[in-house]
């Protein structure tokens, strides 16, 4: 007996302490909790909602109205830890008399009330007053919240997440600020030569060049090809073939000025086309930065006018091509600002200097378009950018679609470079005159150039190796063709002039009529300079 009454506060004495250690070390949370957690952190931003002109019914969507208009939980109760009993007799009068005050606890004096003691709005807030009077969501509440859990403006801002094009307001958000797919009214005047350049046959994709066996290579290709990187790393470069263009994959454009009102995300192109800084005067680079310098990295590629979204088998194709309008508004947008450097003039043309392209691994559907800039009537956005399809192709059907397919892929990549760097010729000529007034740098002659046919429309510049010597010289002119030889100019101002011995030689001649020996005019055609090469 002894031996027990002694173990008894032995025992007591171990579970106060583990009690203890427990109340002073919080759990850790699982990876899932966490999970979870940060996944209800991260909420878009209120303006994306606010601003949208239509509510479409998603997830999201029902998630933003429940986080405006319920009312938060309670807090969860601390772990009781046992060591005192509670007298529920005097608990219950305590109550009675108000209970304990609420004034030192975070948040309470931000939630706001309609009660007219002012003890009450401090103890007994009205749940009625959080709910808006209006389905409209306001963006003062959004962050209503946050306010009331940690007492801070500035954390609502810090735990959002920009919209990005899988969320389906995506596109609405675009159409809001004149961002428009899907544009079959209004084509770009340029539309029908874009399509003719895409046409143009390539020999290194002919069938002597690109047989059954590489079409069939091809397929298992993206066959094999499970993931968007996979079909972006190894089946786009077969489409895209090799070209000495300056490019990028999956670069942020972090540089770029917003193009809406900032709720959305920076784009992120799976791959882009562009020219190299060094060959864009430093000073447009400065000035024009924010909308031709895509990256923080200024070593990238500027000036981008080529993009290509992709998707693995199971990716969604409203995202790719929500991507690719994006990636084109961008583009277009660039292209548009330089423009106006140039001339403003010709700013507005209704002509597409912009192609975005998407692939998609599953239904190994090649799709491109052309974007381009439109005056809008609406003053909060000046400018409207239209998507238009050029062309589609089932690139895994059979291998003549194929090479159509990537024959117009490798000629837009062409025709994007030869309007690119025209443009930027331009522009450089305009900051040289700009500089030096005296000097004609000739610029506006660029643009009024690009507007009709490239003189680069009929070369192929793309410069693939595989191409056979044979197929070079279908579309390869030398010096010596008639196209490149300099016409003959026949002076008729003045008649020929012959000196006067080659006259009296002349009857000299005639008159003794020796054999074999003609009249003279070759010698006298010959010095007679009656033929000015």
């Amino acid at each position: 007996m002894p031996s027990a009454r002694a173990s008894v506060p032995h025992n007591r004495k171990r579970q106060l302490s583990e009690a203890e250690s427990e109340t002073n070390l919080s759990p850790q949370p699982t990876a899932k909790r966490q999970k979870l957690e940060d996944h209800h952190r991260h909420q878009t931003p209120s303006s994306f909602w606010d601003n949208l002109s239509r509510q479409w019914l998603t997830h999201r969507a029902l998630r933003e109205f429940d986080r405006r208009t319920i009312w938060p939980a309670a807090p969860v109760p601390p772990h009781r830890t046992g060591k005192e009993n509670i007298d529920f007799t005097k608990l219950k009068r305590f109550a009675r008399q108000g209970g304990p005050s609420l004034g030192d606890i975070r948040g309470v004096s931000s939630i706001q009330s309609f009660s007219d003691s002012p003890s009450d709005r401090t103890q007994y807030p009205d749940p009625e007053a959080s709910v808006p009077s209006s389905p409209t969501m306001n963006s003062s509440q959004s962050g209503f919240r946050k306010r009331a859990k940690t007492g801070k403006e500035s954390d609502t801002s810090s735990t959002t997440r920009k919209s990005s094009a899988y969320n389906r307001g995506f596109e609405q958000h675009l159409n809001d600020h004149g961002i428009y797919k899907n544009n079959r009214a209004q084509k770009p005047s340029n539309w029908a030569e874009i399509n003719k350049r895409l046409a143009q046959p390539r020999p290194s994709l002919s069938p002597s060049q690109f047989t059954e066996a590489a079409f069939e290579a091809f397929q298992q290709t993206n066959e094999d090809a499970l993931t968007e990187n996979k079909v972006m790393s190894k089946v786009f470069p077969i489409i895209a073939g090799t070209a000495d263009i300056p490019s990028q994959e999956n670069l942020p454009f972090g540089n770029l000025k917003d193009l809406t009102d900032g709720s959305i995300t920076k784009a992120q192109p799976d791959f882009y086309d562009g020219s190299r800084p060094a060959d864009l005067d430093k000073r447009i680079r400065e000035e024009l930065g924010p909308y031709i310098v895509p990256s923080t990295n200024t070593a990238s590629p500027c000036v981008p006018n080529f993009y290509t979204e992709g998707k693995g088998p199971n990716g969604n194709t409203t995202v790719c091509k929500n991507q690719a309008l994006y990636d084109g508004a961008l583009g277009a947008r660039g292209i548009h600002e330089l423009r106006s450097y140039v001339d403003p003039g010709t700013a507005y043309n209704n002509n597409a200097y912009t192609i975005t392209s998407t692939y998609h691994g599953g239904s190994s559907d090649l799709t491109i378009y052309s974007t381009h800039p439109t005056p809008s009537k609406d003053p909060q956005n000046p400018i409207e950018y239209r998507m238009t399809q050029l062309r589609g192709w089932k690139m895994t059907d059979i291998p003549e679609t194929f090479r159509q397919g990537a024959t117009a892929l490798r000629n837009a990549r062409d025709w994007a470079k030869e309007k690119r760097e025209e443009l930027i010729i331009a522009a450089n000529g305009k900051a040289l005159n700009m500089e030096n007034p005296g000097i004609d740098s000739s610029g506006n002659s660029f643009l009024s150039q690009s507007t009709n046919e490239s003189p680069f429309t009929n070369e192929i510049v793309n410069g693939e190796s595989e191409t056979s010597a044979d197929e070079l010289g279908l579309d390869t002119q030398t010096d010596d063709s008639p196209a490149y030889r300099t016409p003959v100019e026949v002076r008729t101002d003045r008649s020929p002039r012959v000196s006067s011995h080659r006259r009296s030689k002349k009857k000299a001649l005639r008159a003794n009529k020796k054999p074999g020996r003609g009249s003279g005019d070759c010698d006298c055609s010959r010095d007679s300079g009656a033929v000015a090469l």
